[in-house]
């Protein structure tokens, strides 16, 4: 056994024995050590590398030893950290100095290093000691951070939908290894697609109906995942104000009940059609309808079974006219069409069509019914107040005389 005093002189041996034994046993320390190490000397080259580095970088350690330290810089930035290097020699820059640098791969693919560099004396000379990690994959997911960030921000200003959708997508595309991302709506219209979808996408519901929908080269991880649910519910808000403002300009426009032209909409149209008319010297006629007796609907059976009615009524009235007609509701129980480019005959036969769609029995009160309506039409090439007074007057003579009738003012 040996003595106590041997154990002693073992333990103070010079500092520069130890860490050369430090140096050239790295399976004790560096070996182990959680990140990437290369050791390099003061011309260059390189000393020792452990597994992880040659992982990151795709040599083997043989492949390595003895090879400048400038194959693993990519040639834009190794005049720089040569110059580094050399001033780290210069001034025995002790292992402190922490930094992103970026690092070359045997393959030629570049990625982002977060190192420590330092210079270390041994009794061989001073070396180079760097330790590192590949963190370009935390350097992404930071920028996809800060871009959901932003997008979030121009959501909350306001921003158009379309656009962020469009930079959403494009996002996604460029920022994770997808092949092509798109935003489809419940209705099947697409407010942005970059790059095909086809396949069988990741789907992700935005908000109720909507989708985003990315088509994605391999399964993404969680991180990856997260961005994009996080690009969904911003696109959710997006498009949710977008249904709120486009409902808030349909509701001003639309009556509630039918869903027809309102007045304010019926003036718009019918002004557009008499300007039209004008230039092209044709006619636009107005035919008003005044329901028969629909007074005694509600009165029999209530407001609601009314109200049916008159939102069945509607959608018949839409199609009995031509798709570029305006069909709208003035309230109560009277409605206007206007047609554009007719005559008296051809508007008396829109006349007939519909008293024929609205003769059509209709359910009120668990009840079958036949109405008939009243309808005055005039026609004109100006002046839409006069003309939709002219059609109103019709109508009253119409009713005036049997109720049922048709009426062309003159």
């Amino acid at each position: 056994m040996p003595a106590k005093g041997d154990e002693l002189d073992s333990a103070a041996r010079s500092g520069d024995e130890a860490l050369d034994e430090l140096l050239l046993a790295p399976a004790a320390i560096l070996e182990n050590l959680p990140d990437a190490v290369v050791v390099a000397a003061r011309d260059g080259r390189i000393a020792f590398v452990n597994t992880l580095a040659e992982e990151l970088f795709g040599y083997r350690r043989e492949e390595l030893v003895g090879r400048s330290v400038q194959t693993l810089w990519p040639e834009r930035v190794r005049e720089r950290y040569t110059r580094n290097m050399q001033f780290y020699f210069e001034t025995e820059h002790p292992l402190r100095f922490s930094t992103e640098a970026f690092g070359l791969r045997r393959d030629g693919s570049e990625f982002i290093g977060e190192m420590t560099w330092g210079i270390v004396d041994t009794s061989h000379g001073p070396f180079l000691l760097a330790v590192g990690r590949d963190v370009s994959a935390r350097r992404a997911a930071d920028a996809r951070l800060r871009a959901v960030v932003a997008m979030g921000e121009r959501a909350l200003a306001g921003a158009d939908p379309g656009d962020l959708a469009t930079e959403a997508v494009e996002l996604i595309r460029t920022s994770l290894p997808v092949a092509g991302a798109e935003v489809r709506l419940a209705d099947g219209r697409r407010l942005g697609a970059a790059g095909p979808t086809s396949g069988v996408p990741v789907r992700l519901r935005i908000g109720s109906d909507d989708e985003l929908l990315v088509a994605a080269d391999r399964e993404l991880a969680g991180e990856e995942m997260s961005f994009v649910r996080a690009v969904a519910n911003i696109l959710a808000t997006a498009l949710a104000r977008l249904r709120g403002e486009e409902r808030v300009r349909y509701e001003a426009v639309h009556d509630p009940l039918t869903g027809l032209a309102n007045r304010t909409l019926l003036r718009d149209r019918l002004e557009h059609a008499l300007a039209r008319s004008a230039r092209e010297n044709a006619l636009t006629g107005v035919l008003f309808i005044d329901l028969d007796n629909f007074k005694g609907i509600n009165d029999a059976y209530g407001h609601a079974a009314g109200d049916a009615v008159l939102t069945e009524l509607g959608a018949r009235l839409r199609t009995a006219v031509r798709p570029g007609d305006t069909v709208a509701r003035l309230g109560g129980d009277e409605f206007v069409v206007v047609c554009e480019g007719v005559d008296d005959e051809s508007a008396l036969a829109v006349g007939r069509r519909l008293q024929e769609a609205i003769r059509l029995p209709v359910t009120a009160g668990e009840m079958r019914h036949s109405l008939a309506a009243s309808i005055g039409i005039a026609l004109g090439k100006s002046d839409p107040a006069g003309l939709l007074a002219a059609a109103d007057a019709a109508a009253y003579r119409a009713k005036a005389g049997g109720r049922g009738r048709i009426e062309v003012f003159s």
